[in-house]
């Protein structure tokens, strides 16, 4: 079975945010940038109350939806 299209392009959008927050953190490897970037999303929601959290996630992509959870 082949991946979807959309499941094969939020791979490479997600590997792009990762290699992005790398440059910009000045970090070295792509775990790291993982890492700081969950991290930074897990404390961005627990400071959103839950109608905003609900908002921020329908206007964003598929992919920051599912990395805030």
């Amino acid at each position: 079975m082949t991946v979807p299209k959309d499941y094969r392009r939020a791979s490479e959008q997600f590997d792009d945010l990762l290699k992005d927050a790398a440059v910009e953190a000045g970090l070295e490897t792509r775990n790291q940038a993982y890492t700081m970037l969950h991290g930074v999303l897990q404390v961005f929601r627990r400071r959103l109350k839950v109608q905003d959290a609900i908002n921020f996630c329908t206007s964003t992509t598929s992919l920051t939806s599912s990395a805030l959870h």
